[in-house]
């Protein structure tokens, strides 16, 4: 009797056992197209209802409860999903650099015959035109609208450059600026995500492992870290029953249920007032928008005042660092870029001048267009305004070269000193058809420059057109190639851990014929109990 009411209890448990793996097998099917969902077995294991006594085989048989669920195993391999999210970040970054170079392609591009390039064909044909006719009004009012448009061109540039660098980072100055960037959005959805994985972290601390709940959690959680991992790039720990801590390079921010490191941004301009810095004096080449981090559990105690430098990947690492000369000459980004169109206008301009201030260069007298004067010291062609608003060729960029105003005076075309007689030798002041100077003005744009490294005027803005193109082509193979390894790594964890349809139908074959097995067991058993008690009565 006893030995039929232990069978019943086992049949009836293995009924059970059976019917919940059959809902596991389900529950599997059912995700097979979830993003994110990792496939999930059923562990069986033989189930004592207490230990035996000894080598009494009754004892034994009493003791044996017939089969229980140990667990339910998720498929998950941890070291390919930290390989993963690491693939992931370094995608993101080259996503954002890849963008950039795009965008700096398209400013330097001359379409239509409105760029750099063009400007400075029709400044030397205008300067040309000088050479032959230097006593003409009509060749220097030509010659001084080329050089207006090649100002005005590198003026747009620069504009243009200022701008791409706003749309990612803000401004520096201007609060407005930076919320309404790139940037300032990536940040705050990081923080959010932050926030999330804490809160997940909180159910798993609180969840049996090894339950259906316990691995729908730790799926929610990995496609949390890989959002995270977008970002920036993070080193992940698991700490207990599934929750983790993540890091960038050491600094904490998450650990269990707290947000233990909090991002935070701010203008170049505000960080610069906060900590006994002058703008932007002291901040020339460093980005525009400054990110901290902060432990919320602490009052906002700062960790890390400035954690750009520590933000190298993902795409806050992307955006951080396309914008921003690093001087080691090893990135082609606006800040790159903005640097040599400064250099350039500063050549432009010490070229010309020089040419048109030097000893020996005269100018025709504008009081007798027959007659040579000396060229002044100050008879600049290029020049800036200085922060009083005063004249000066120093500190000259693409964003502020201008010509000199005392050019487009009633007089001022005859400003640009076409003749020259070296050491004053065989000066003749009538020889206003002499056009020595405006010859050494035009030899200058096959005249190698030792400020624009060792190249012309013309080939070195071809040099970086050039340079653009070449980096934004390696980068693209370098996108391409990072694409082709994130994929291959995440069709390998969709491997192992997507949901199988034929593995599946094993498994349900299998749970099947169990189930109908100790349904059958179940009824010899209760047929038996039925005799024994009608035998009984």
């Amino acid at each position: 009797m006893a030995s039929l009411l232990s069978s019943l209890n086992m049949t009836a448990n293995a009924l059970s056992v059976n019917e919940k793996a059959i809902s596991v097998v389900s529950h599997n099917v059912a995700n097979m197209n979830t993003e994110g969902y990792s496939k999930q077995k059923v562990n069986l294991a033989t189930r004592n209802i207490a230990g035996a006594i000894g080598d009494n085989v009754n004892n034994q048989i009493r003791a044996n409860g017939g089969v229980m669920i140990a667990n339910v195993m998720r498929y998950n391999d941890t070291f390919l999903n930290n390989y993963y999210r690491d693939q992931l970040s370094t995608l993101n970054k080259l996503d954002q650099q890849l963008g950039n170079l795009d965008e700096l392609a398209g400013i330097l591009d001359d379409l239509e015959s409105t760029g750099v390039d063009s400007a400075l064909q029709e400044f030397y044909e205008a300067l040309n035109n000088l050479n032959e006719y230097p006593a003409s009004s009509t060749a220097r009012t030509n010659f001084i609208e080329t050089a207006k448009t090649l100002t005005s061109v590198l003026n747009t540039k620069s504009i243009e450059l200022e701008q791409l660098t706003s749309k990612a980072l803000g401004d520096g100055v201007s609060q407005e600026s930076l919320e309404n960037s790139k940037i300032y959005v990536q940040y705050q959805a990081l923080n959010d995500k932050l926030t999330e994985l804490a809160d997940v972290n909180r159910a798993l601390q609180v969840t049996q492992t090894g339950t259906l709940e316990a691995n729908n959690l730790l799926d929610k959680r990995d496609m949390i870290l890989n959002d995270i991992a977008q970002y920036v790039e993070i080193d992940v720990e698991e700490i207990h029953n599934g929750a983790v801590e993540i890091s960038v390079n050491g600094v904490s921010l998450v650990k269990g249920s707290k947000v233990t490191g909090e991002l935070r941004i701010e203008t170049a301009k505000a960080y610069c007032e906060k900590n006994g810095l002058t703008y932007p004096d002291d901040w020339q080449g460093r980005e525009n928008a400054v990110i901290s981090i902060v432990n919320p559990q602490e009052n906002d105690k700062v960790i890390v005042a400035d954690a750009n430098s520590i933000i190298t990947s993902g795409t806050l690492g992307g955006l951080l660092h396309s914008a921003t000369d690093s001087g080691d000459g090893g990135e082609t980004n606006a800040g790159t870029v903005m640097n040599s169109l400064n250099t350039l206008a500063q050549a432009i301009a010490d070229i010309f001048n020089d040419l048109n201030t030097r000893e020996g260069a005269y100018c025709i007298n504008p009081d007798d267009t027959g007659k040579l004067i000396d060229s002044a010291d100050d008879n600049f062609l290029f020049v800036t305004t200085d922060e009083n608003g005063n004249i000066t060729t120093q500190g000259i960029t693409a964003g502020n070269i201008q010509l000199n105003p005392e050019l487009f005076t009633d007089d001022g075309i005859w400003n640009i000193a076409c003749a020259y007689f070296e050491d004053g030798a065989n000066f003749d002041e009538n020889a206003v058809g002499n056009a020595q100077n405006a010859a050494a003005m035009l030899e200058t744009r096959n005249t190698a420059q030792t400020a624009l490294d060792g190249m012309s005027i013309e080939d070195y803005y071809t040099s970086l057109v050039g340079k653009v193109a070449s980096a934004g082509s390696s980068l693209q193979t370098l996108f391409d190639t990072q694409s082709d390894v994130v994929d291959s790594v995440e069709s390998q964890i969709k491997n192992n851990n997507g949901v199988d349809l034929n593995e599946e139908l094993v498994d349900l074959v299998k749970y099947q014929t169990a189930y109908s097995a100790a349904a059958q067991v179940f009824n010899i058993c209760n047929a038996c109990l039925d005799t024994l008690m009608t035998l009984g009565g």
